[in-house]
């Protein structure tokens, strides 16, 4: 899976940029510690429209939202994917490897974005924060995402760029390569089978036969609701992630809310 938020496109240094502007704009300061922290996670984390309105006083988190909601929006036009992703998407498609997108983000915040890329039509399957009833670090969008394309979840090779991100690709059985961008690369990436800096520096064939090679240990989750960590946070809108399942078996193998970050999703 290639997470959206930050993997796909460069939203999460937009919406820092945007909030920023923001703030800035009611005299106030966006914490950028905080903002960082929250990135991959939910509201309950950290709500920046709650919290501007709160400092201000004087006008509400939704209208608040509503301002940010539009400068993203005229900013995002002008964006392109992330180096690499166009390439190893293509290279992909070519291969004959089913393609998903599995995202914590609402559709409106993701779907309009791989148009406006160009990789829309890329995708078989675009799973979305509507979709599911929990999001990461919670299996259900890898859960779902794969139960569409009609393959197990261990046979995907997941990409992100945050934390729990990580976590819920894992929890879901999934083989994870972590491309922390510059803002999440603090994060706990440790759970992670692979590490890269950048998607421009992924050798797919190299990494699928790394992926056929793998001792397969870990039971998959079978259902959205059997892992302890379903539990934990509710449906939220904020992130997306793209899935490549393998549909080649090794041995032991077998044949897929409000967001931390207010963006576009």
């Amino acid at each position: 899976m290639l997470d959206f938020d930050g993997l796909i496109a460069d939203t999460e240094v937009l919406w820092l940029a945007v909030l920023t502007e923001l703030y800035r704009s009611k005299s106030q300061e966006l914490s950028y510690d905080r903002y960082v922290e929250s990135i991959g996670g939910t509201r309950d984390d950290f709500d920046p429209f709650e919290d501007l309105a709160t400092r201000c006083g004087t006008i509400g988190a939704a209208e608040l939202e509503a301002l940010g909601q539009r400068l993203f929006r005229t900013w995002m036009a002008h964006e392109a994917p992330l180096p690499g992703v166009r390439r190893l998407v293509t290279k992909a498609k070519r291969r004959g490897l089913a393609l998903a997108v599995a995202s914590s983000s609402k559709a409106a915040s993701v779907v309009p974005y791989l148009r406006q890329f160009g990789l829309h039509h890329l995708f078989s399957v675009v799973v979305t924060a509507e979709d599911v009833a929990r999001t990461k670090p919670a299996p259900d969008l890898y859960l779902l995402a794969a139960q569409r394309l009609g393959v197990d979840a261990c046979d995907i090779v997941a990409f992100e760029d945050s934390s729990r991100g990580v976590r819920a690709a894992k929890a879901a059985g999934a083989f994870c390569v972590a491309v922390p961008h510059i803002l999440s690369r603090p994060h706990d990436f440790a759970a992670a089978d692979l590490r890269l800096d950048s998607l421009s520096l992924c050798d797919l064939d190299r990494l699928l036969t790394r992926t056929m090679r793998r001792p397969r240990t870990a039971t998959p989750v079978k259902r959205m609701d059997d892992h302890p960590l379903a539990a934990q946070e509710p449906n939220n809108p904020g992130q997306v992630t793209a899935v490549l399942p393998l549909t080649i078996r090794n041995s032991g193998g077998s044949p897929q809310a409000r967001k931390g970050r207010p963006r576009h999703g």
